[in-house]
């Protein structure tokens, strides 16, 4: 039946829905192809046609999701972009200073200089961090007060 729920709801029936369509292309990709005489344990067909079912249901809340964040688009790609800032500055290497390594011939001596200091990124971790929490707390406020109508359980 359809109902109107937040988008927050809505967020929720997806990834459950997401969920149950995984699981359904699991089985069918176990049960799909057997051995003659190896029973099969569901009815490959209707649960394959459930499956179909399930992907319908998931476009159509997805659409809606995506039709009611029109007015915040840019805030979302923002976010999605500061965590990849956040990832990537995590990961990056900011080693300096004289470092002893180990070789086929021995030991090595080498030295590494960080154009991009370990302070710095911190620094800017941090800030890009307290623009994330901005950003999700203002789509938090978003997904819970916009509505949107979508086919639930």
């Amino acid at each position: 039946m359809k109902r109107i729920v937040t988008i927050a709801r809505a967020l929720k029936e997806k990834n459950r829905v997401a969920g149950r369509l995984a699981k359904a292309r699991q089985l069918v990709n176990k049960e799909n192809s057997k051995e003659k005489k190896v029973p099969r344990g569901v009815d490959v067909k209707a649960v394959y046609a459930e499956a179909k079912m399930l992907r319908d249901r998931l476009v159509a809340i997805k659409t809606a999701i995506a039709v009611a964040n029109q007015p915040i688009v840019g805030r979302i790609v923002e976010l999605a972009e500061v965590k990849s800032e956040i990832s990537y500055l995590n990961a990056l290497d900011v080693q300096e200073g004289v470092f002893e390594e180990s070789s086929y011939g021995g030991k090595l001596v080498k030295e590494y200089d960080a154009v991009l200091q370990k302070s710095e990124v911190l620094a800017e971790v941090d800030e890009l961090q307290r623009r994330a929490d901005e950003l999700q707390d203002a789509l938090d406020e978003f997904n819970a007060s916009v509505k949107v109508e979508i086919e639930v359980d």
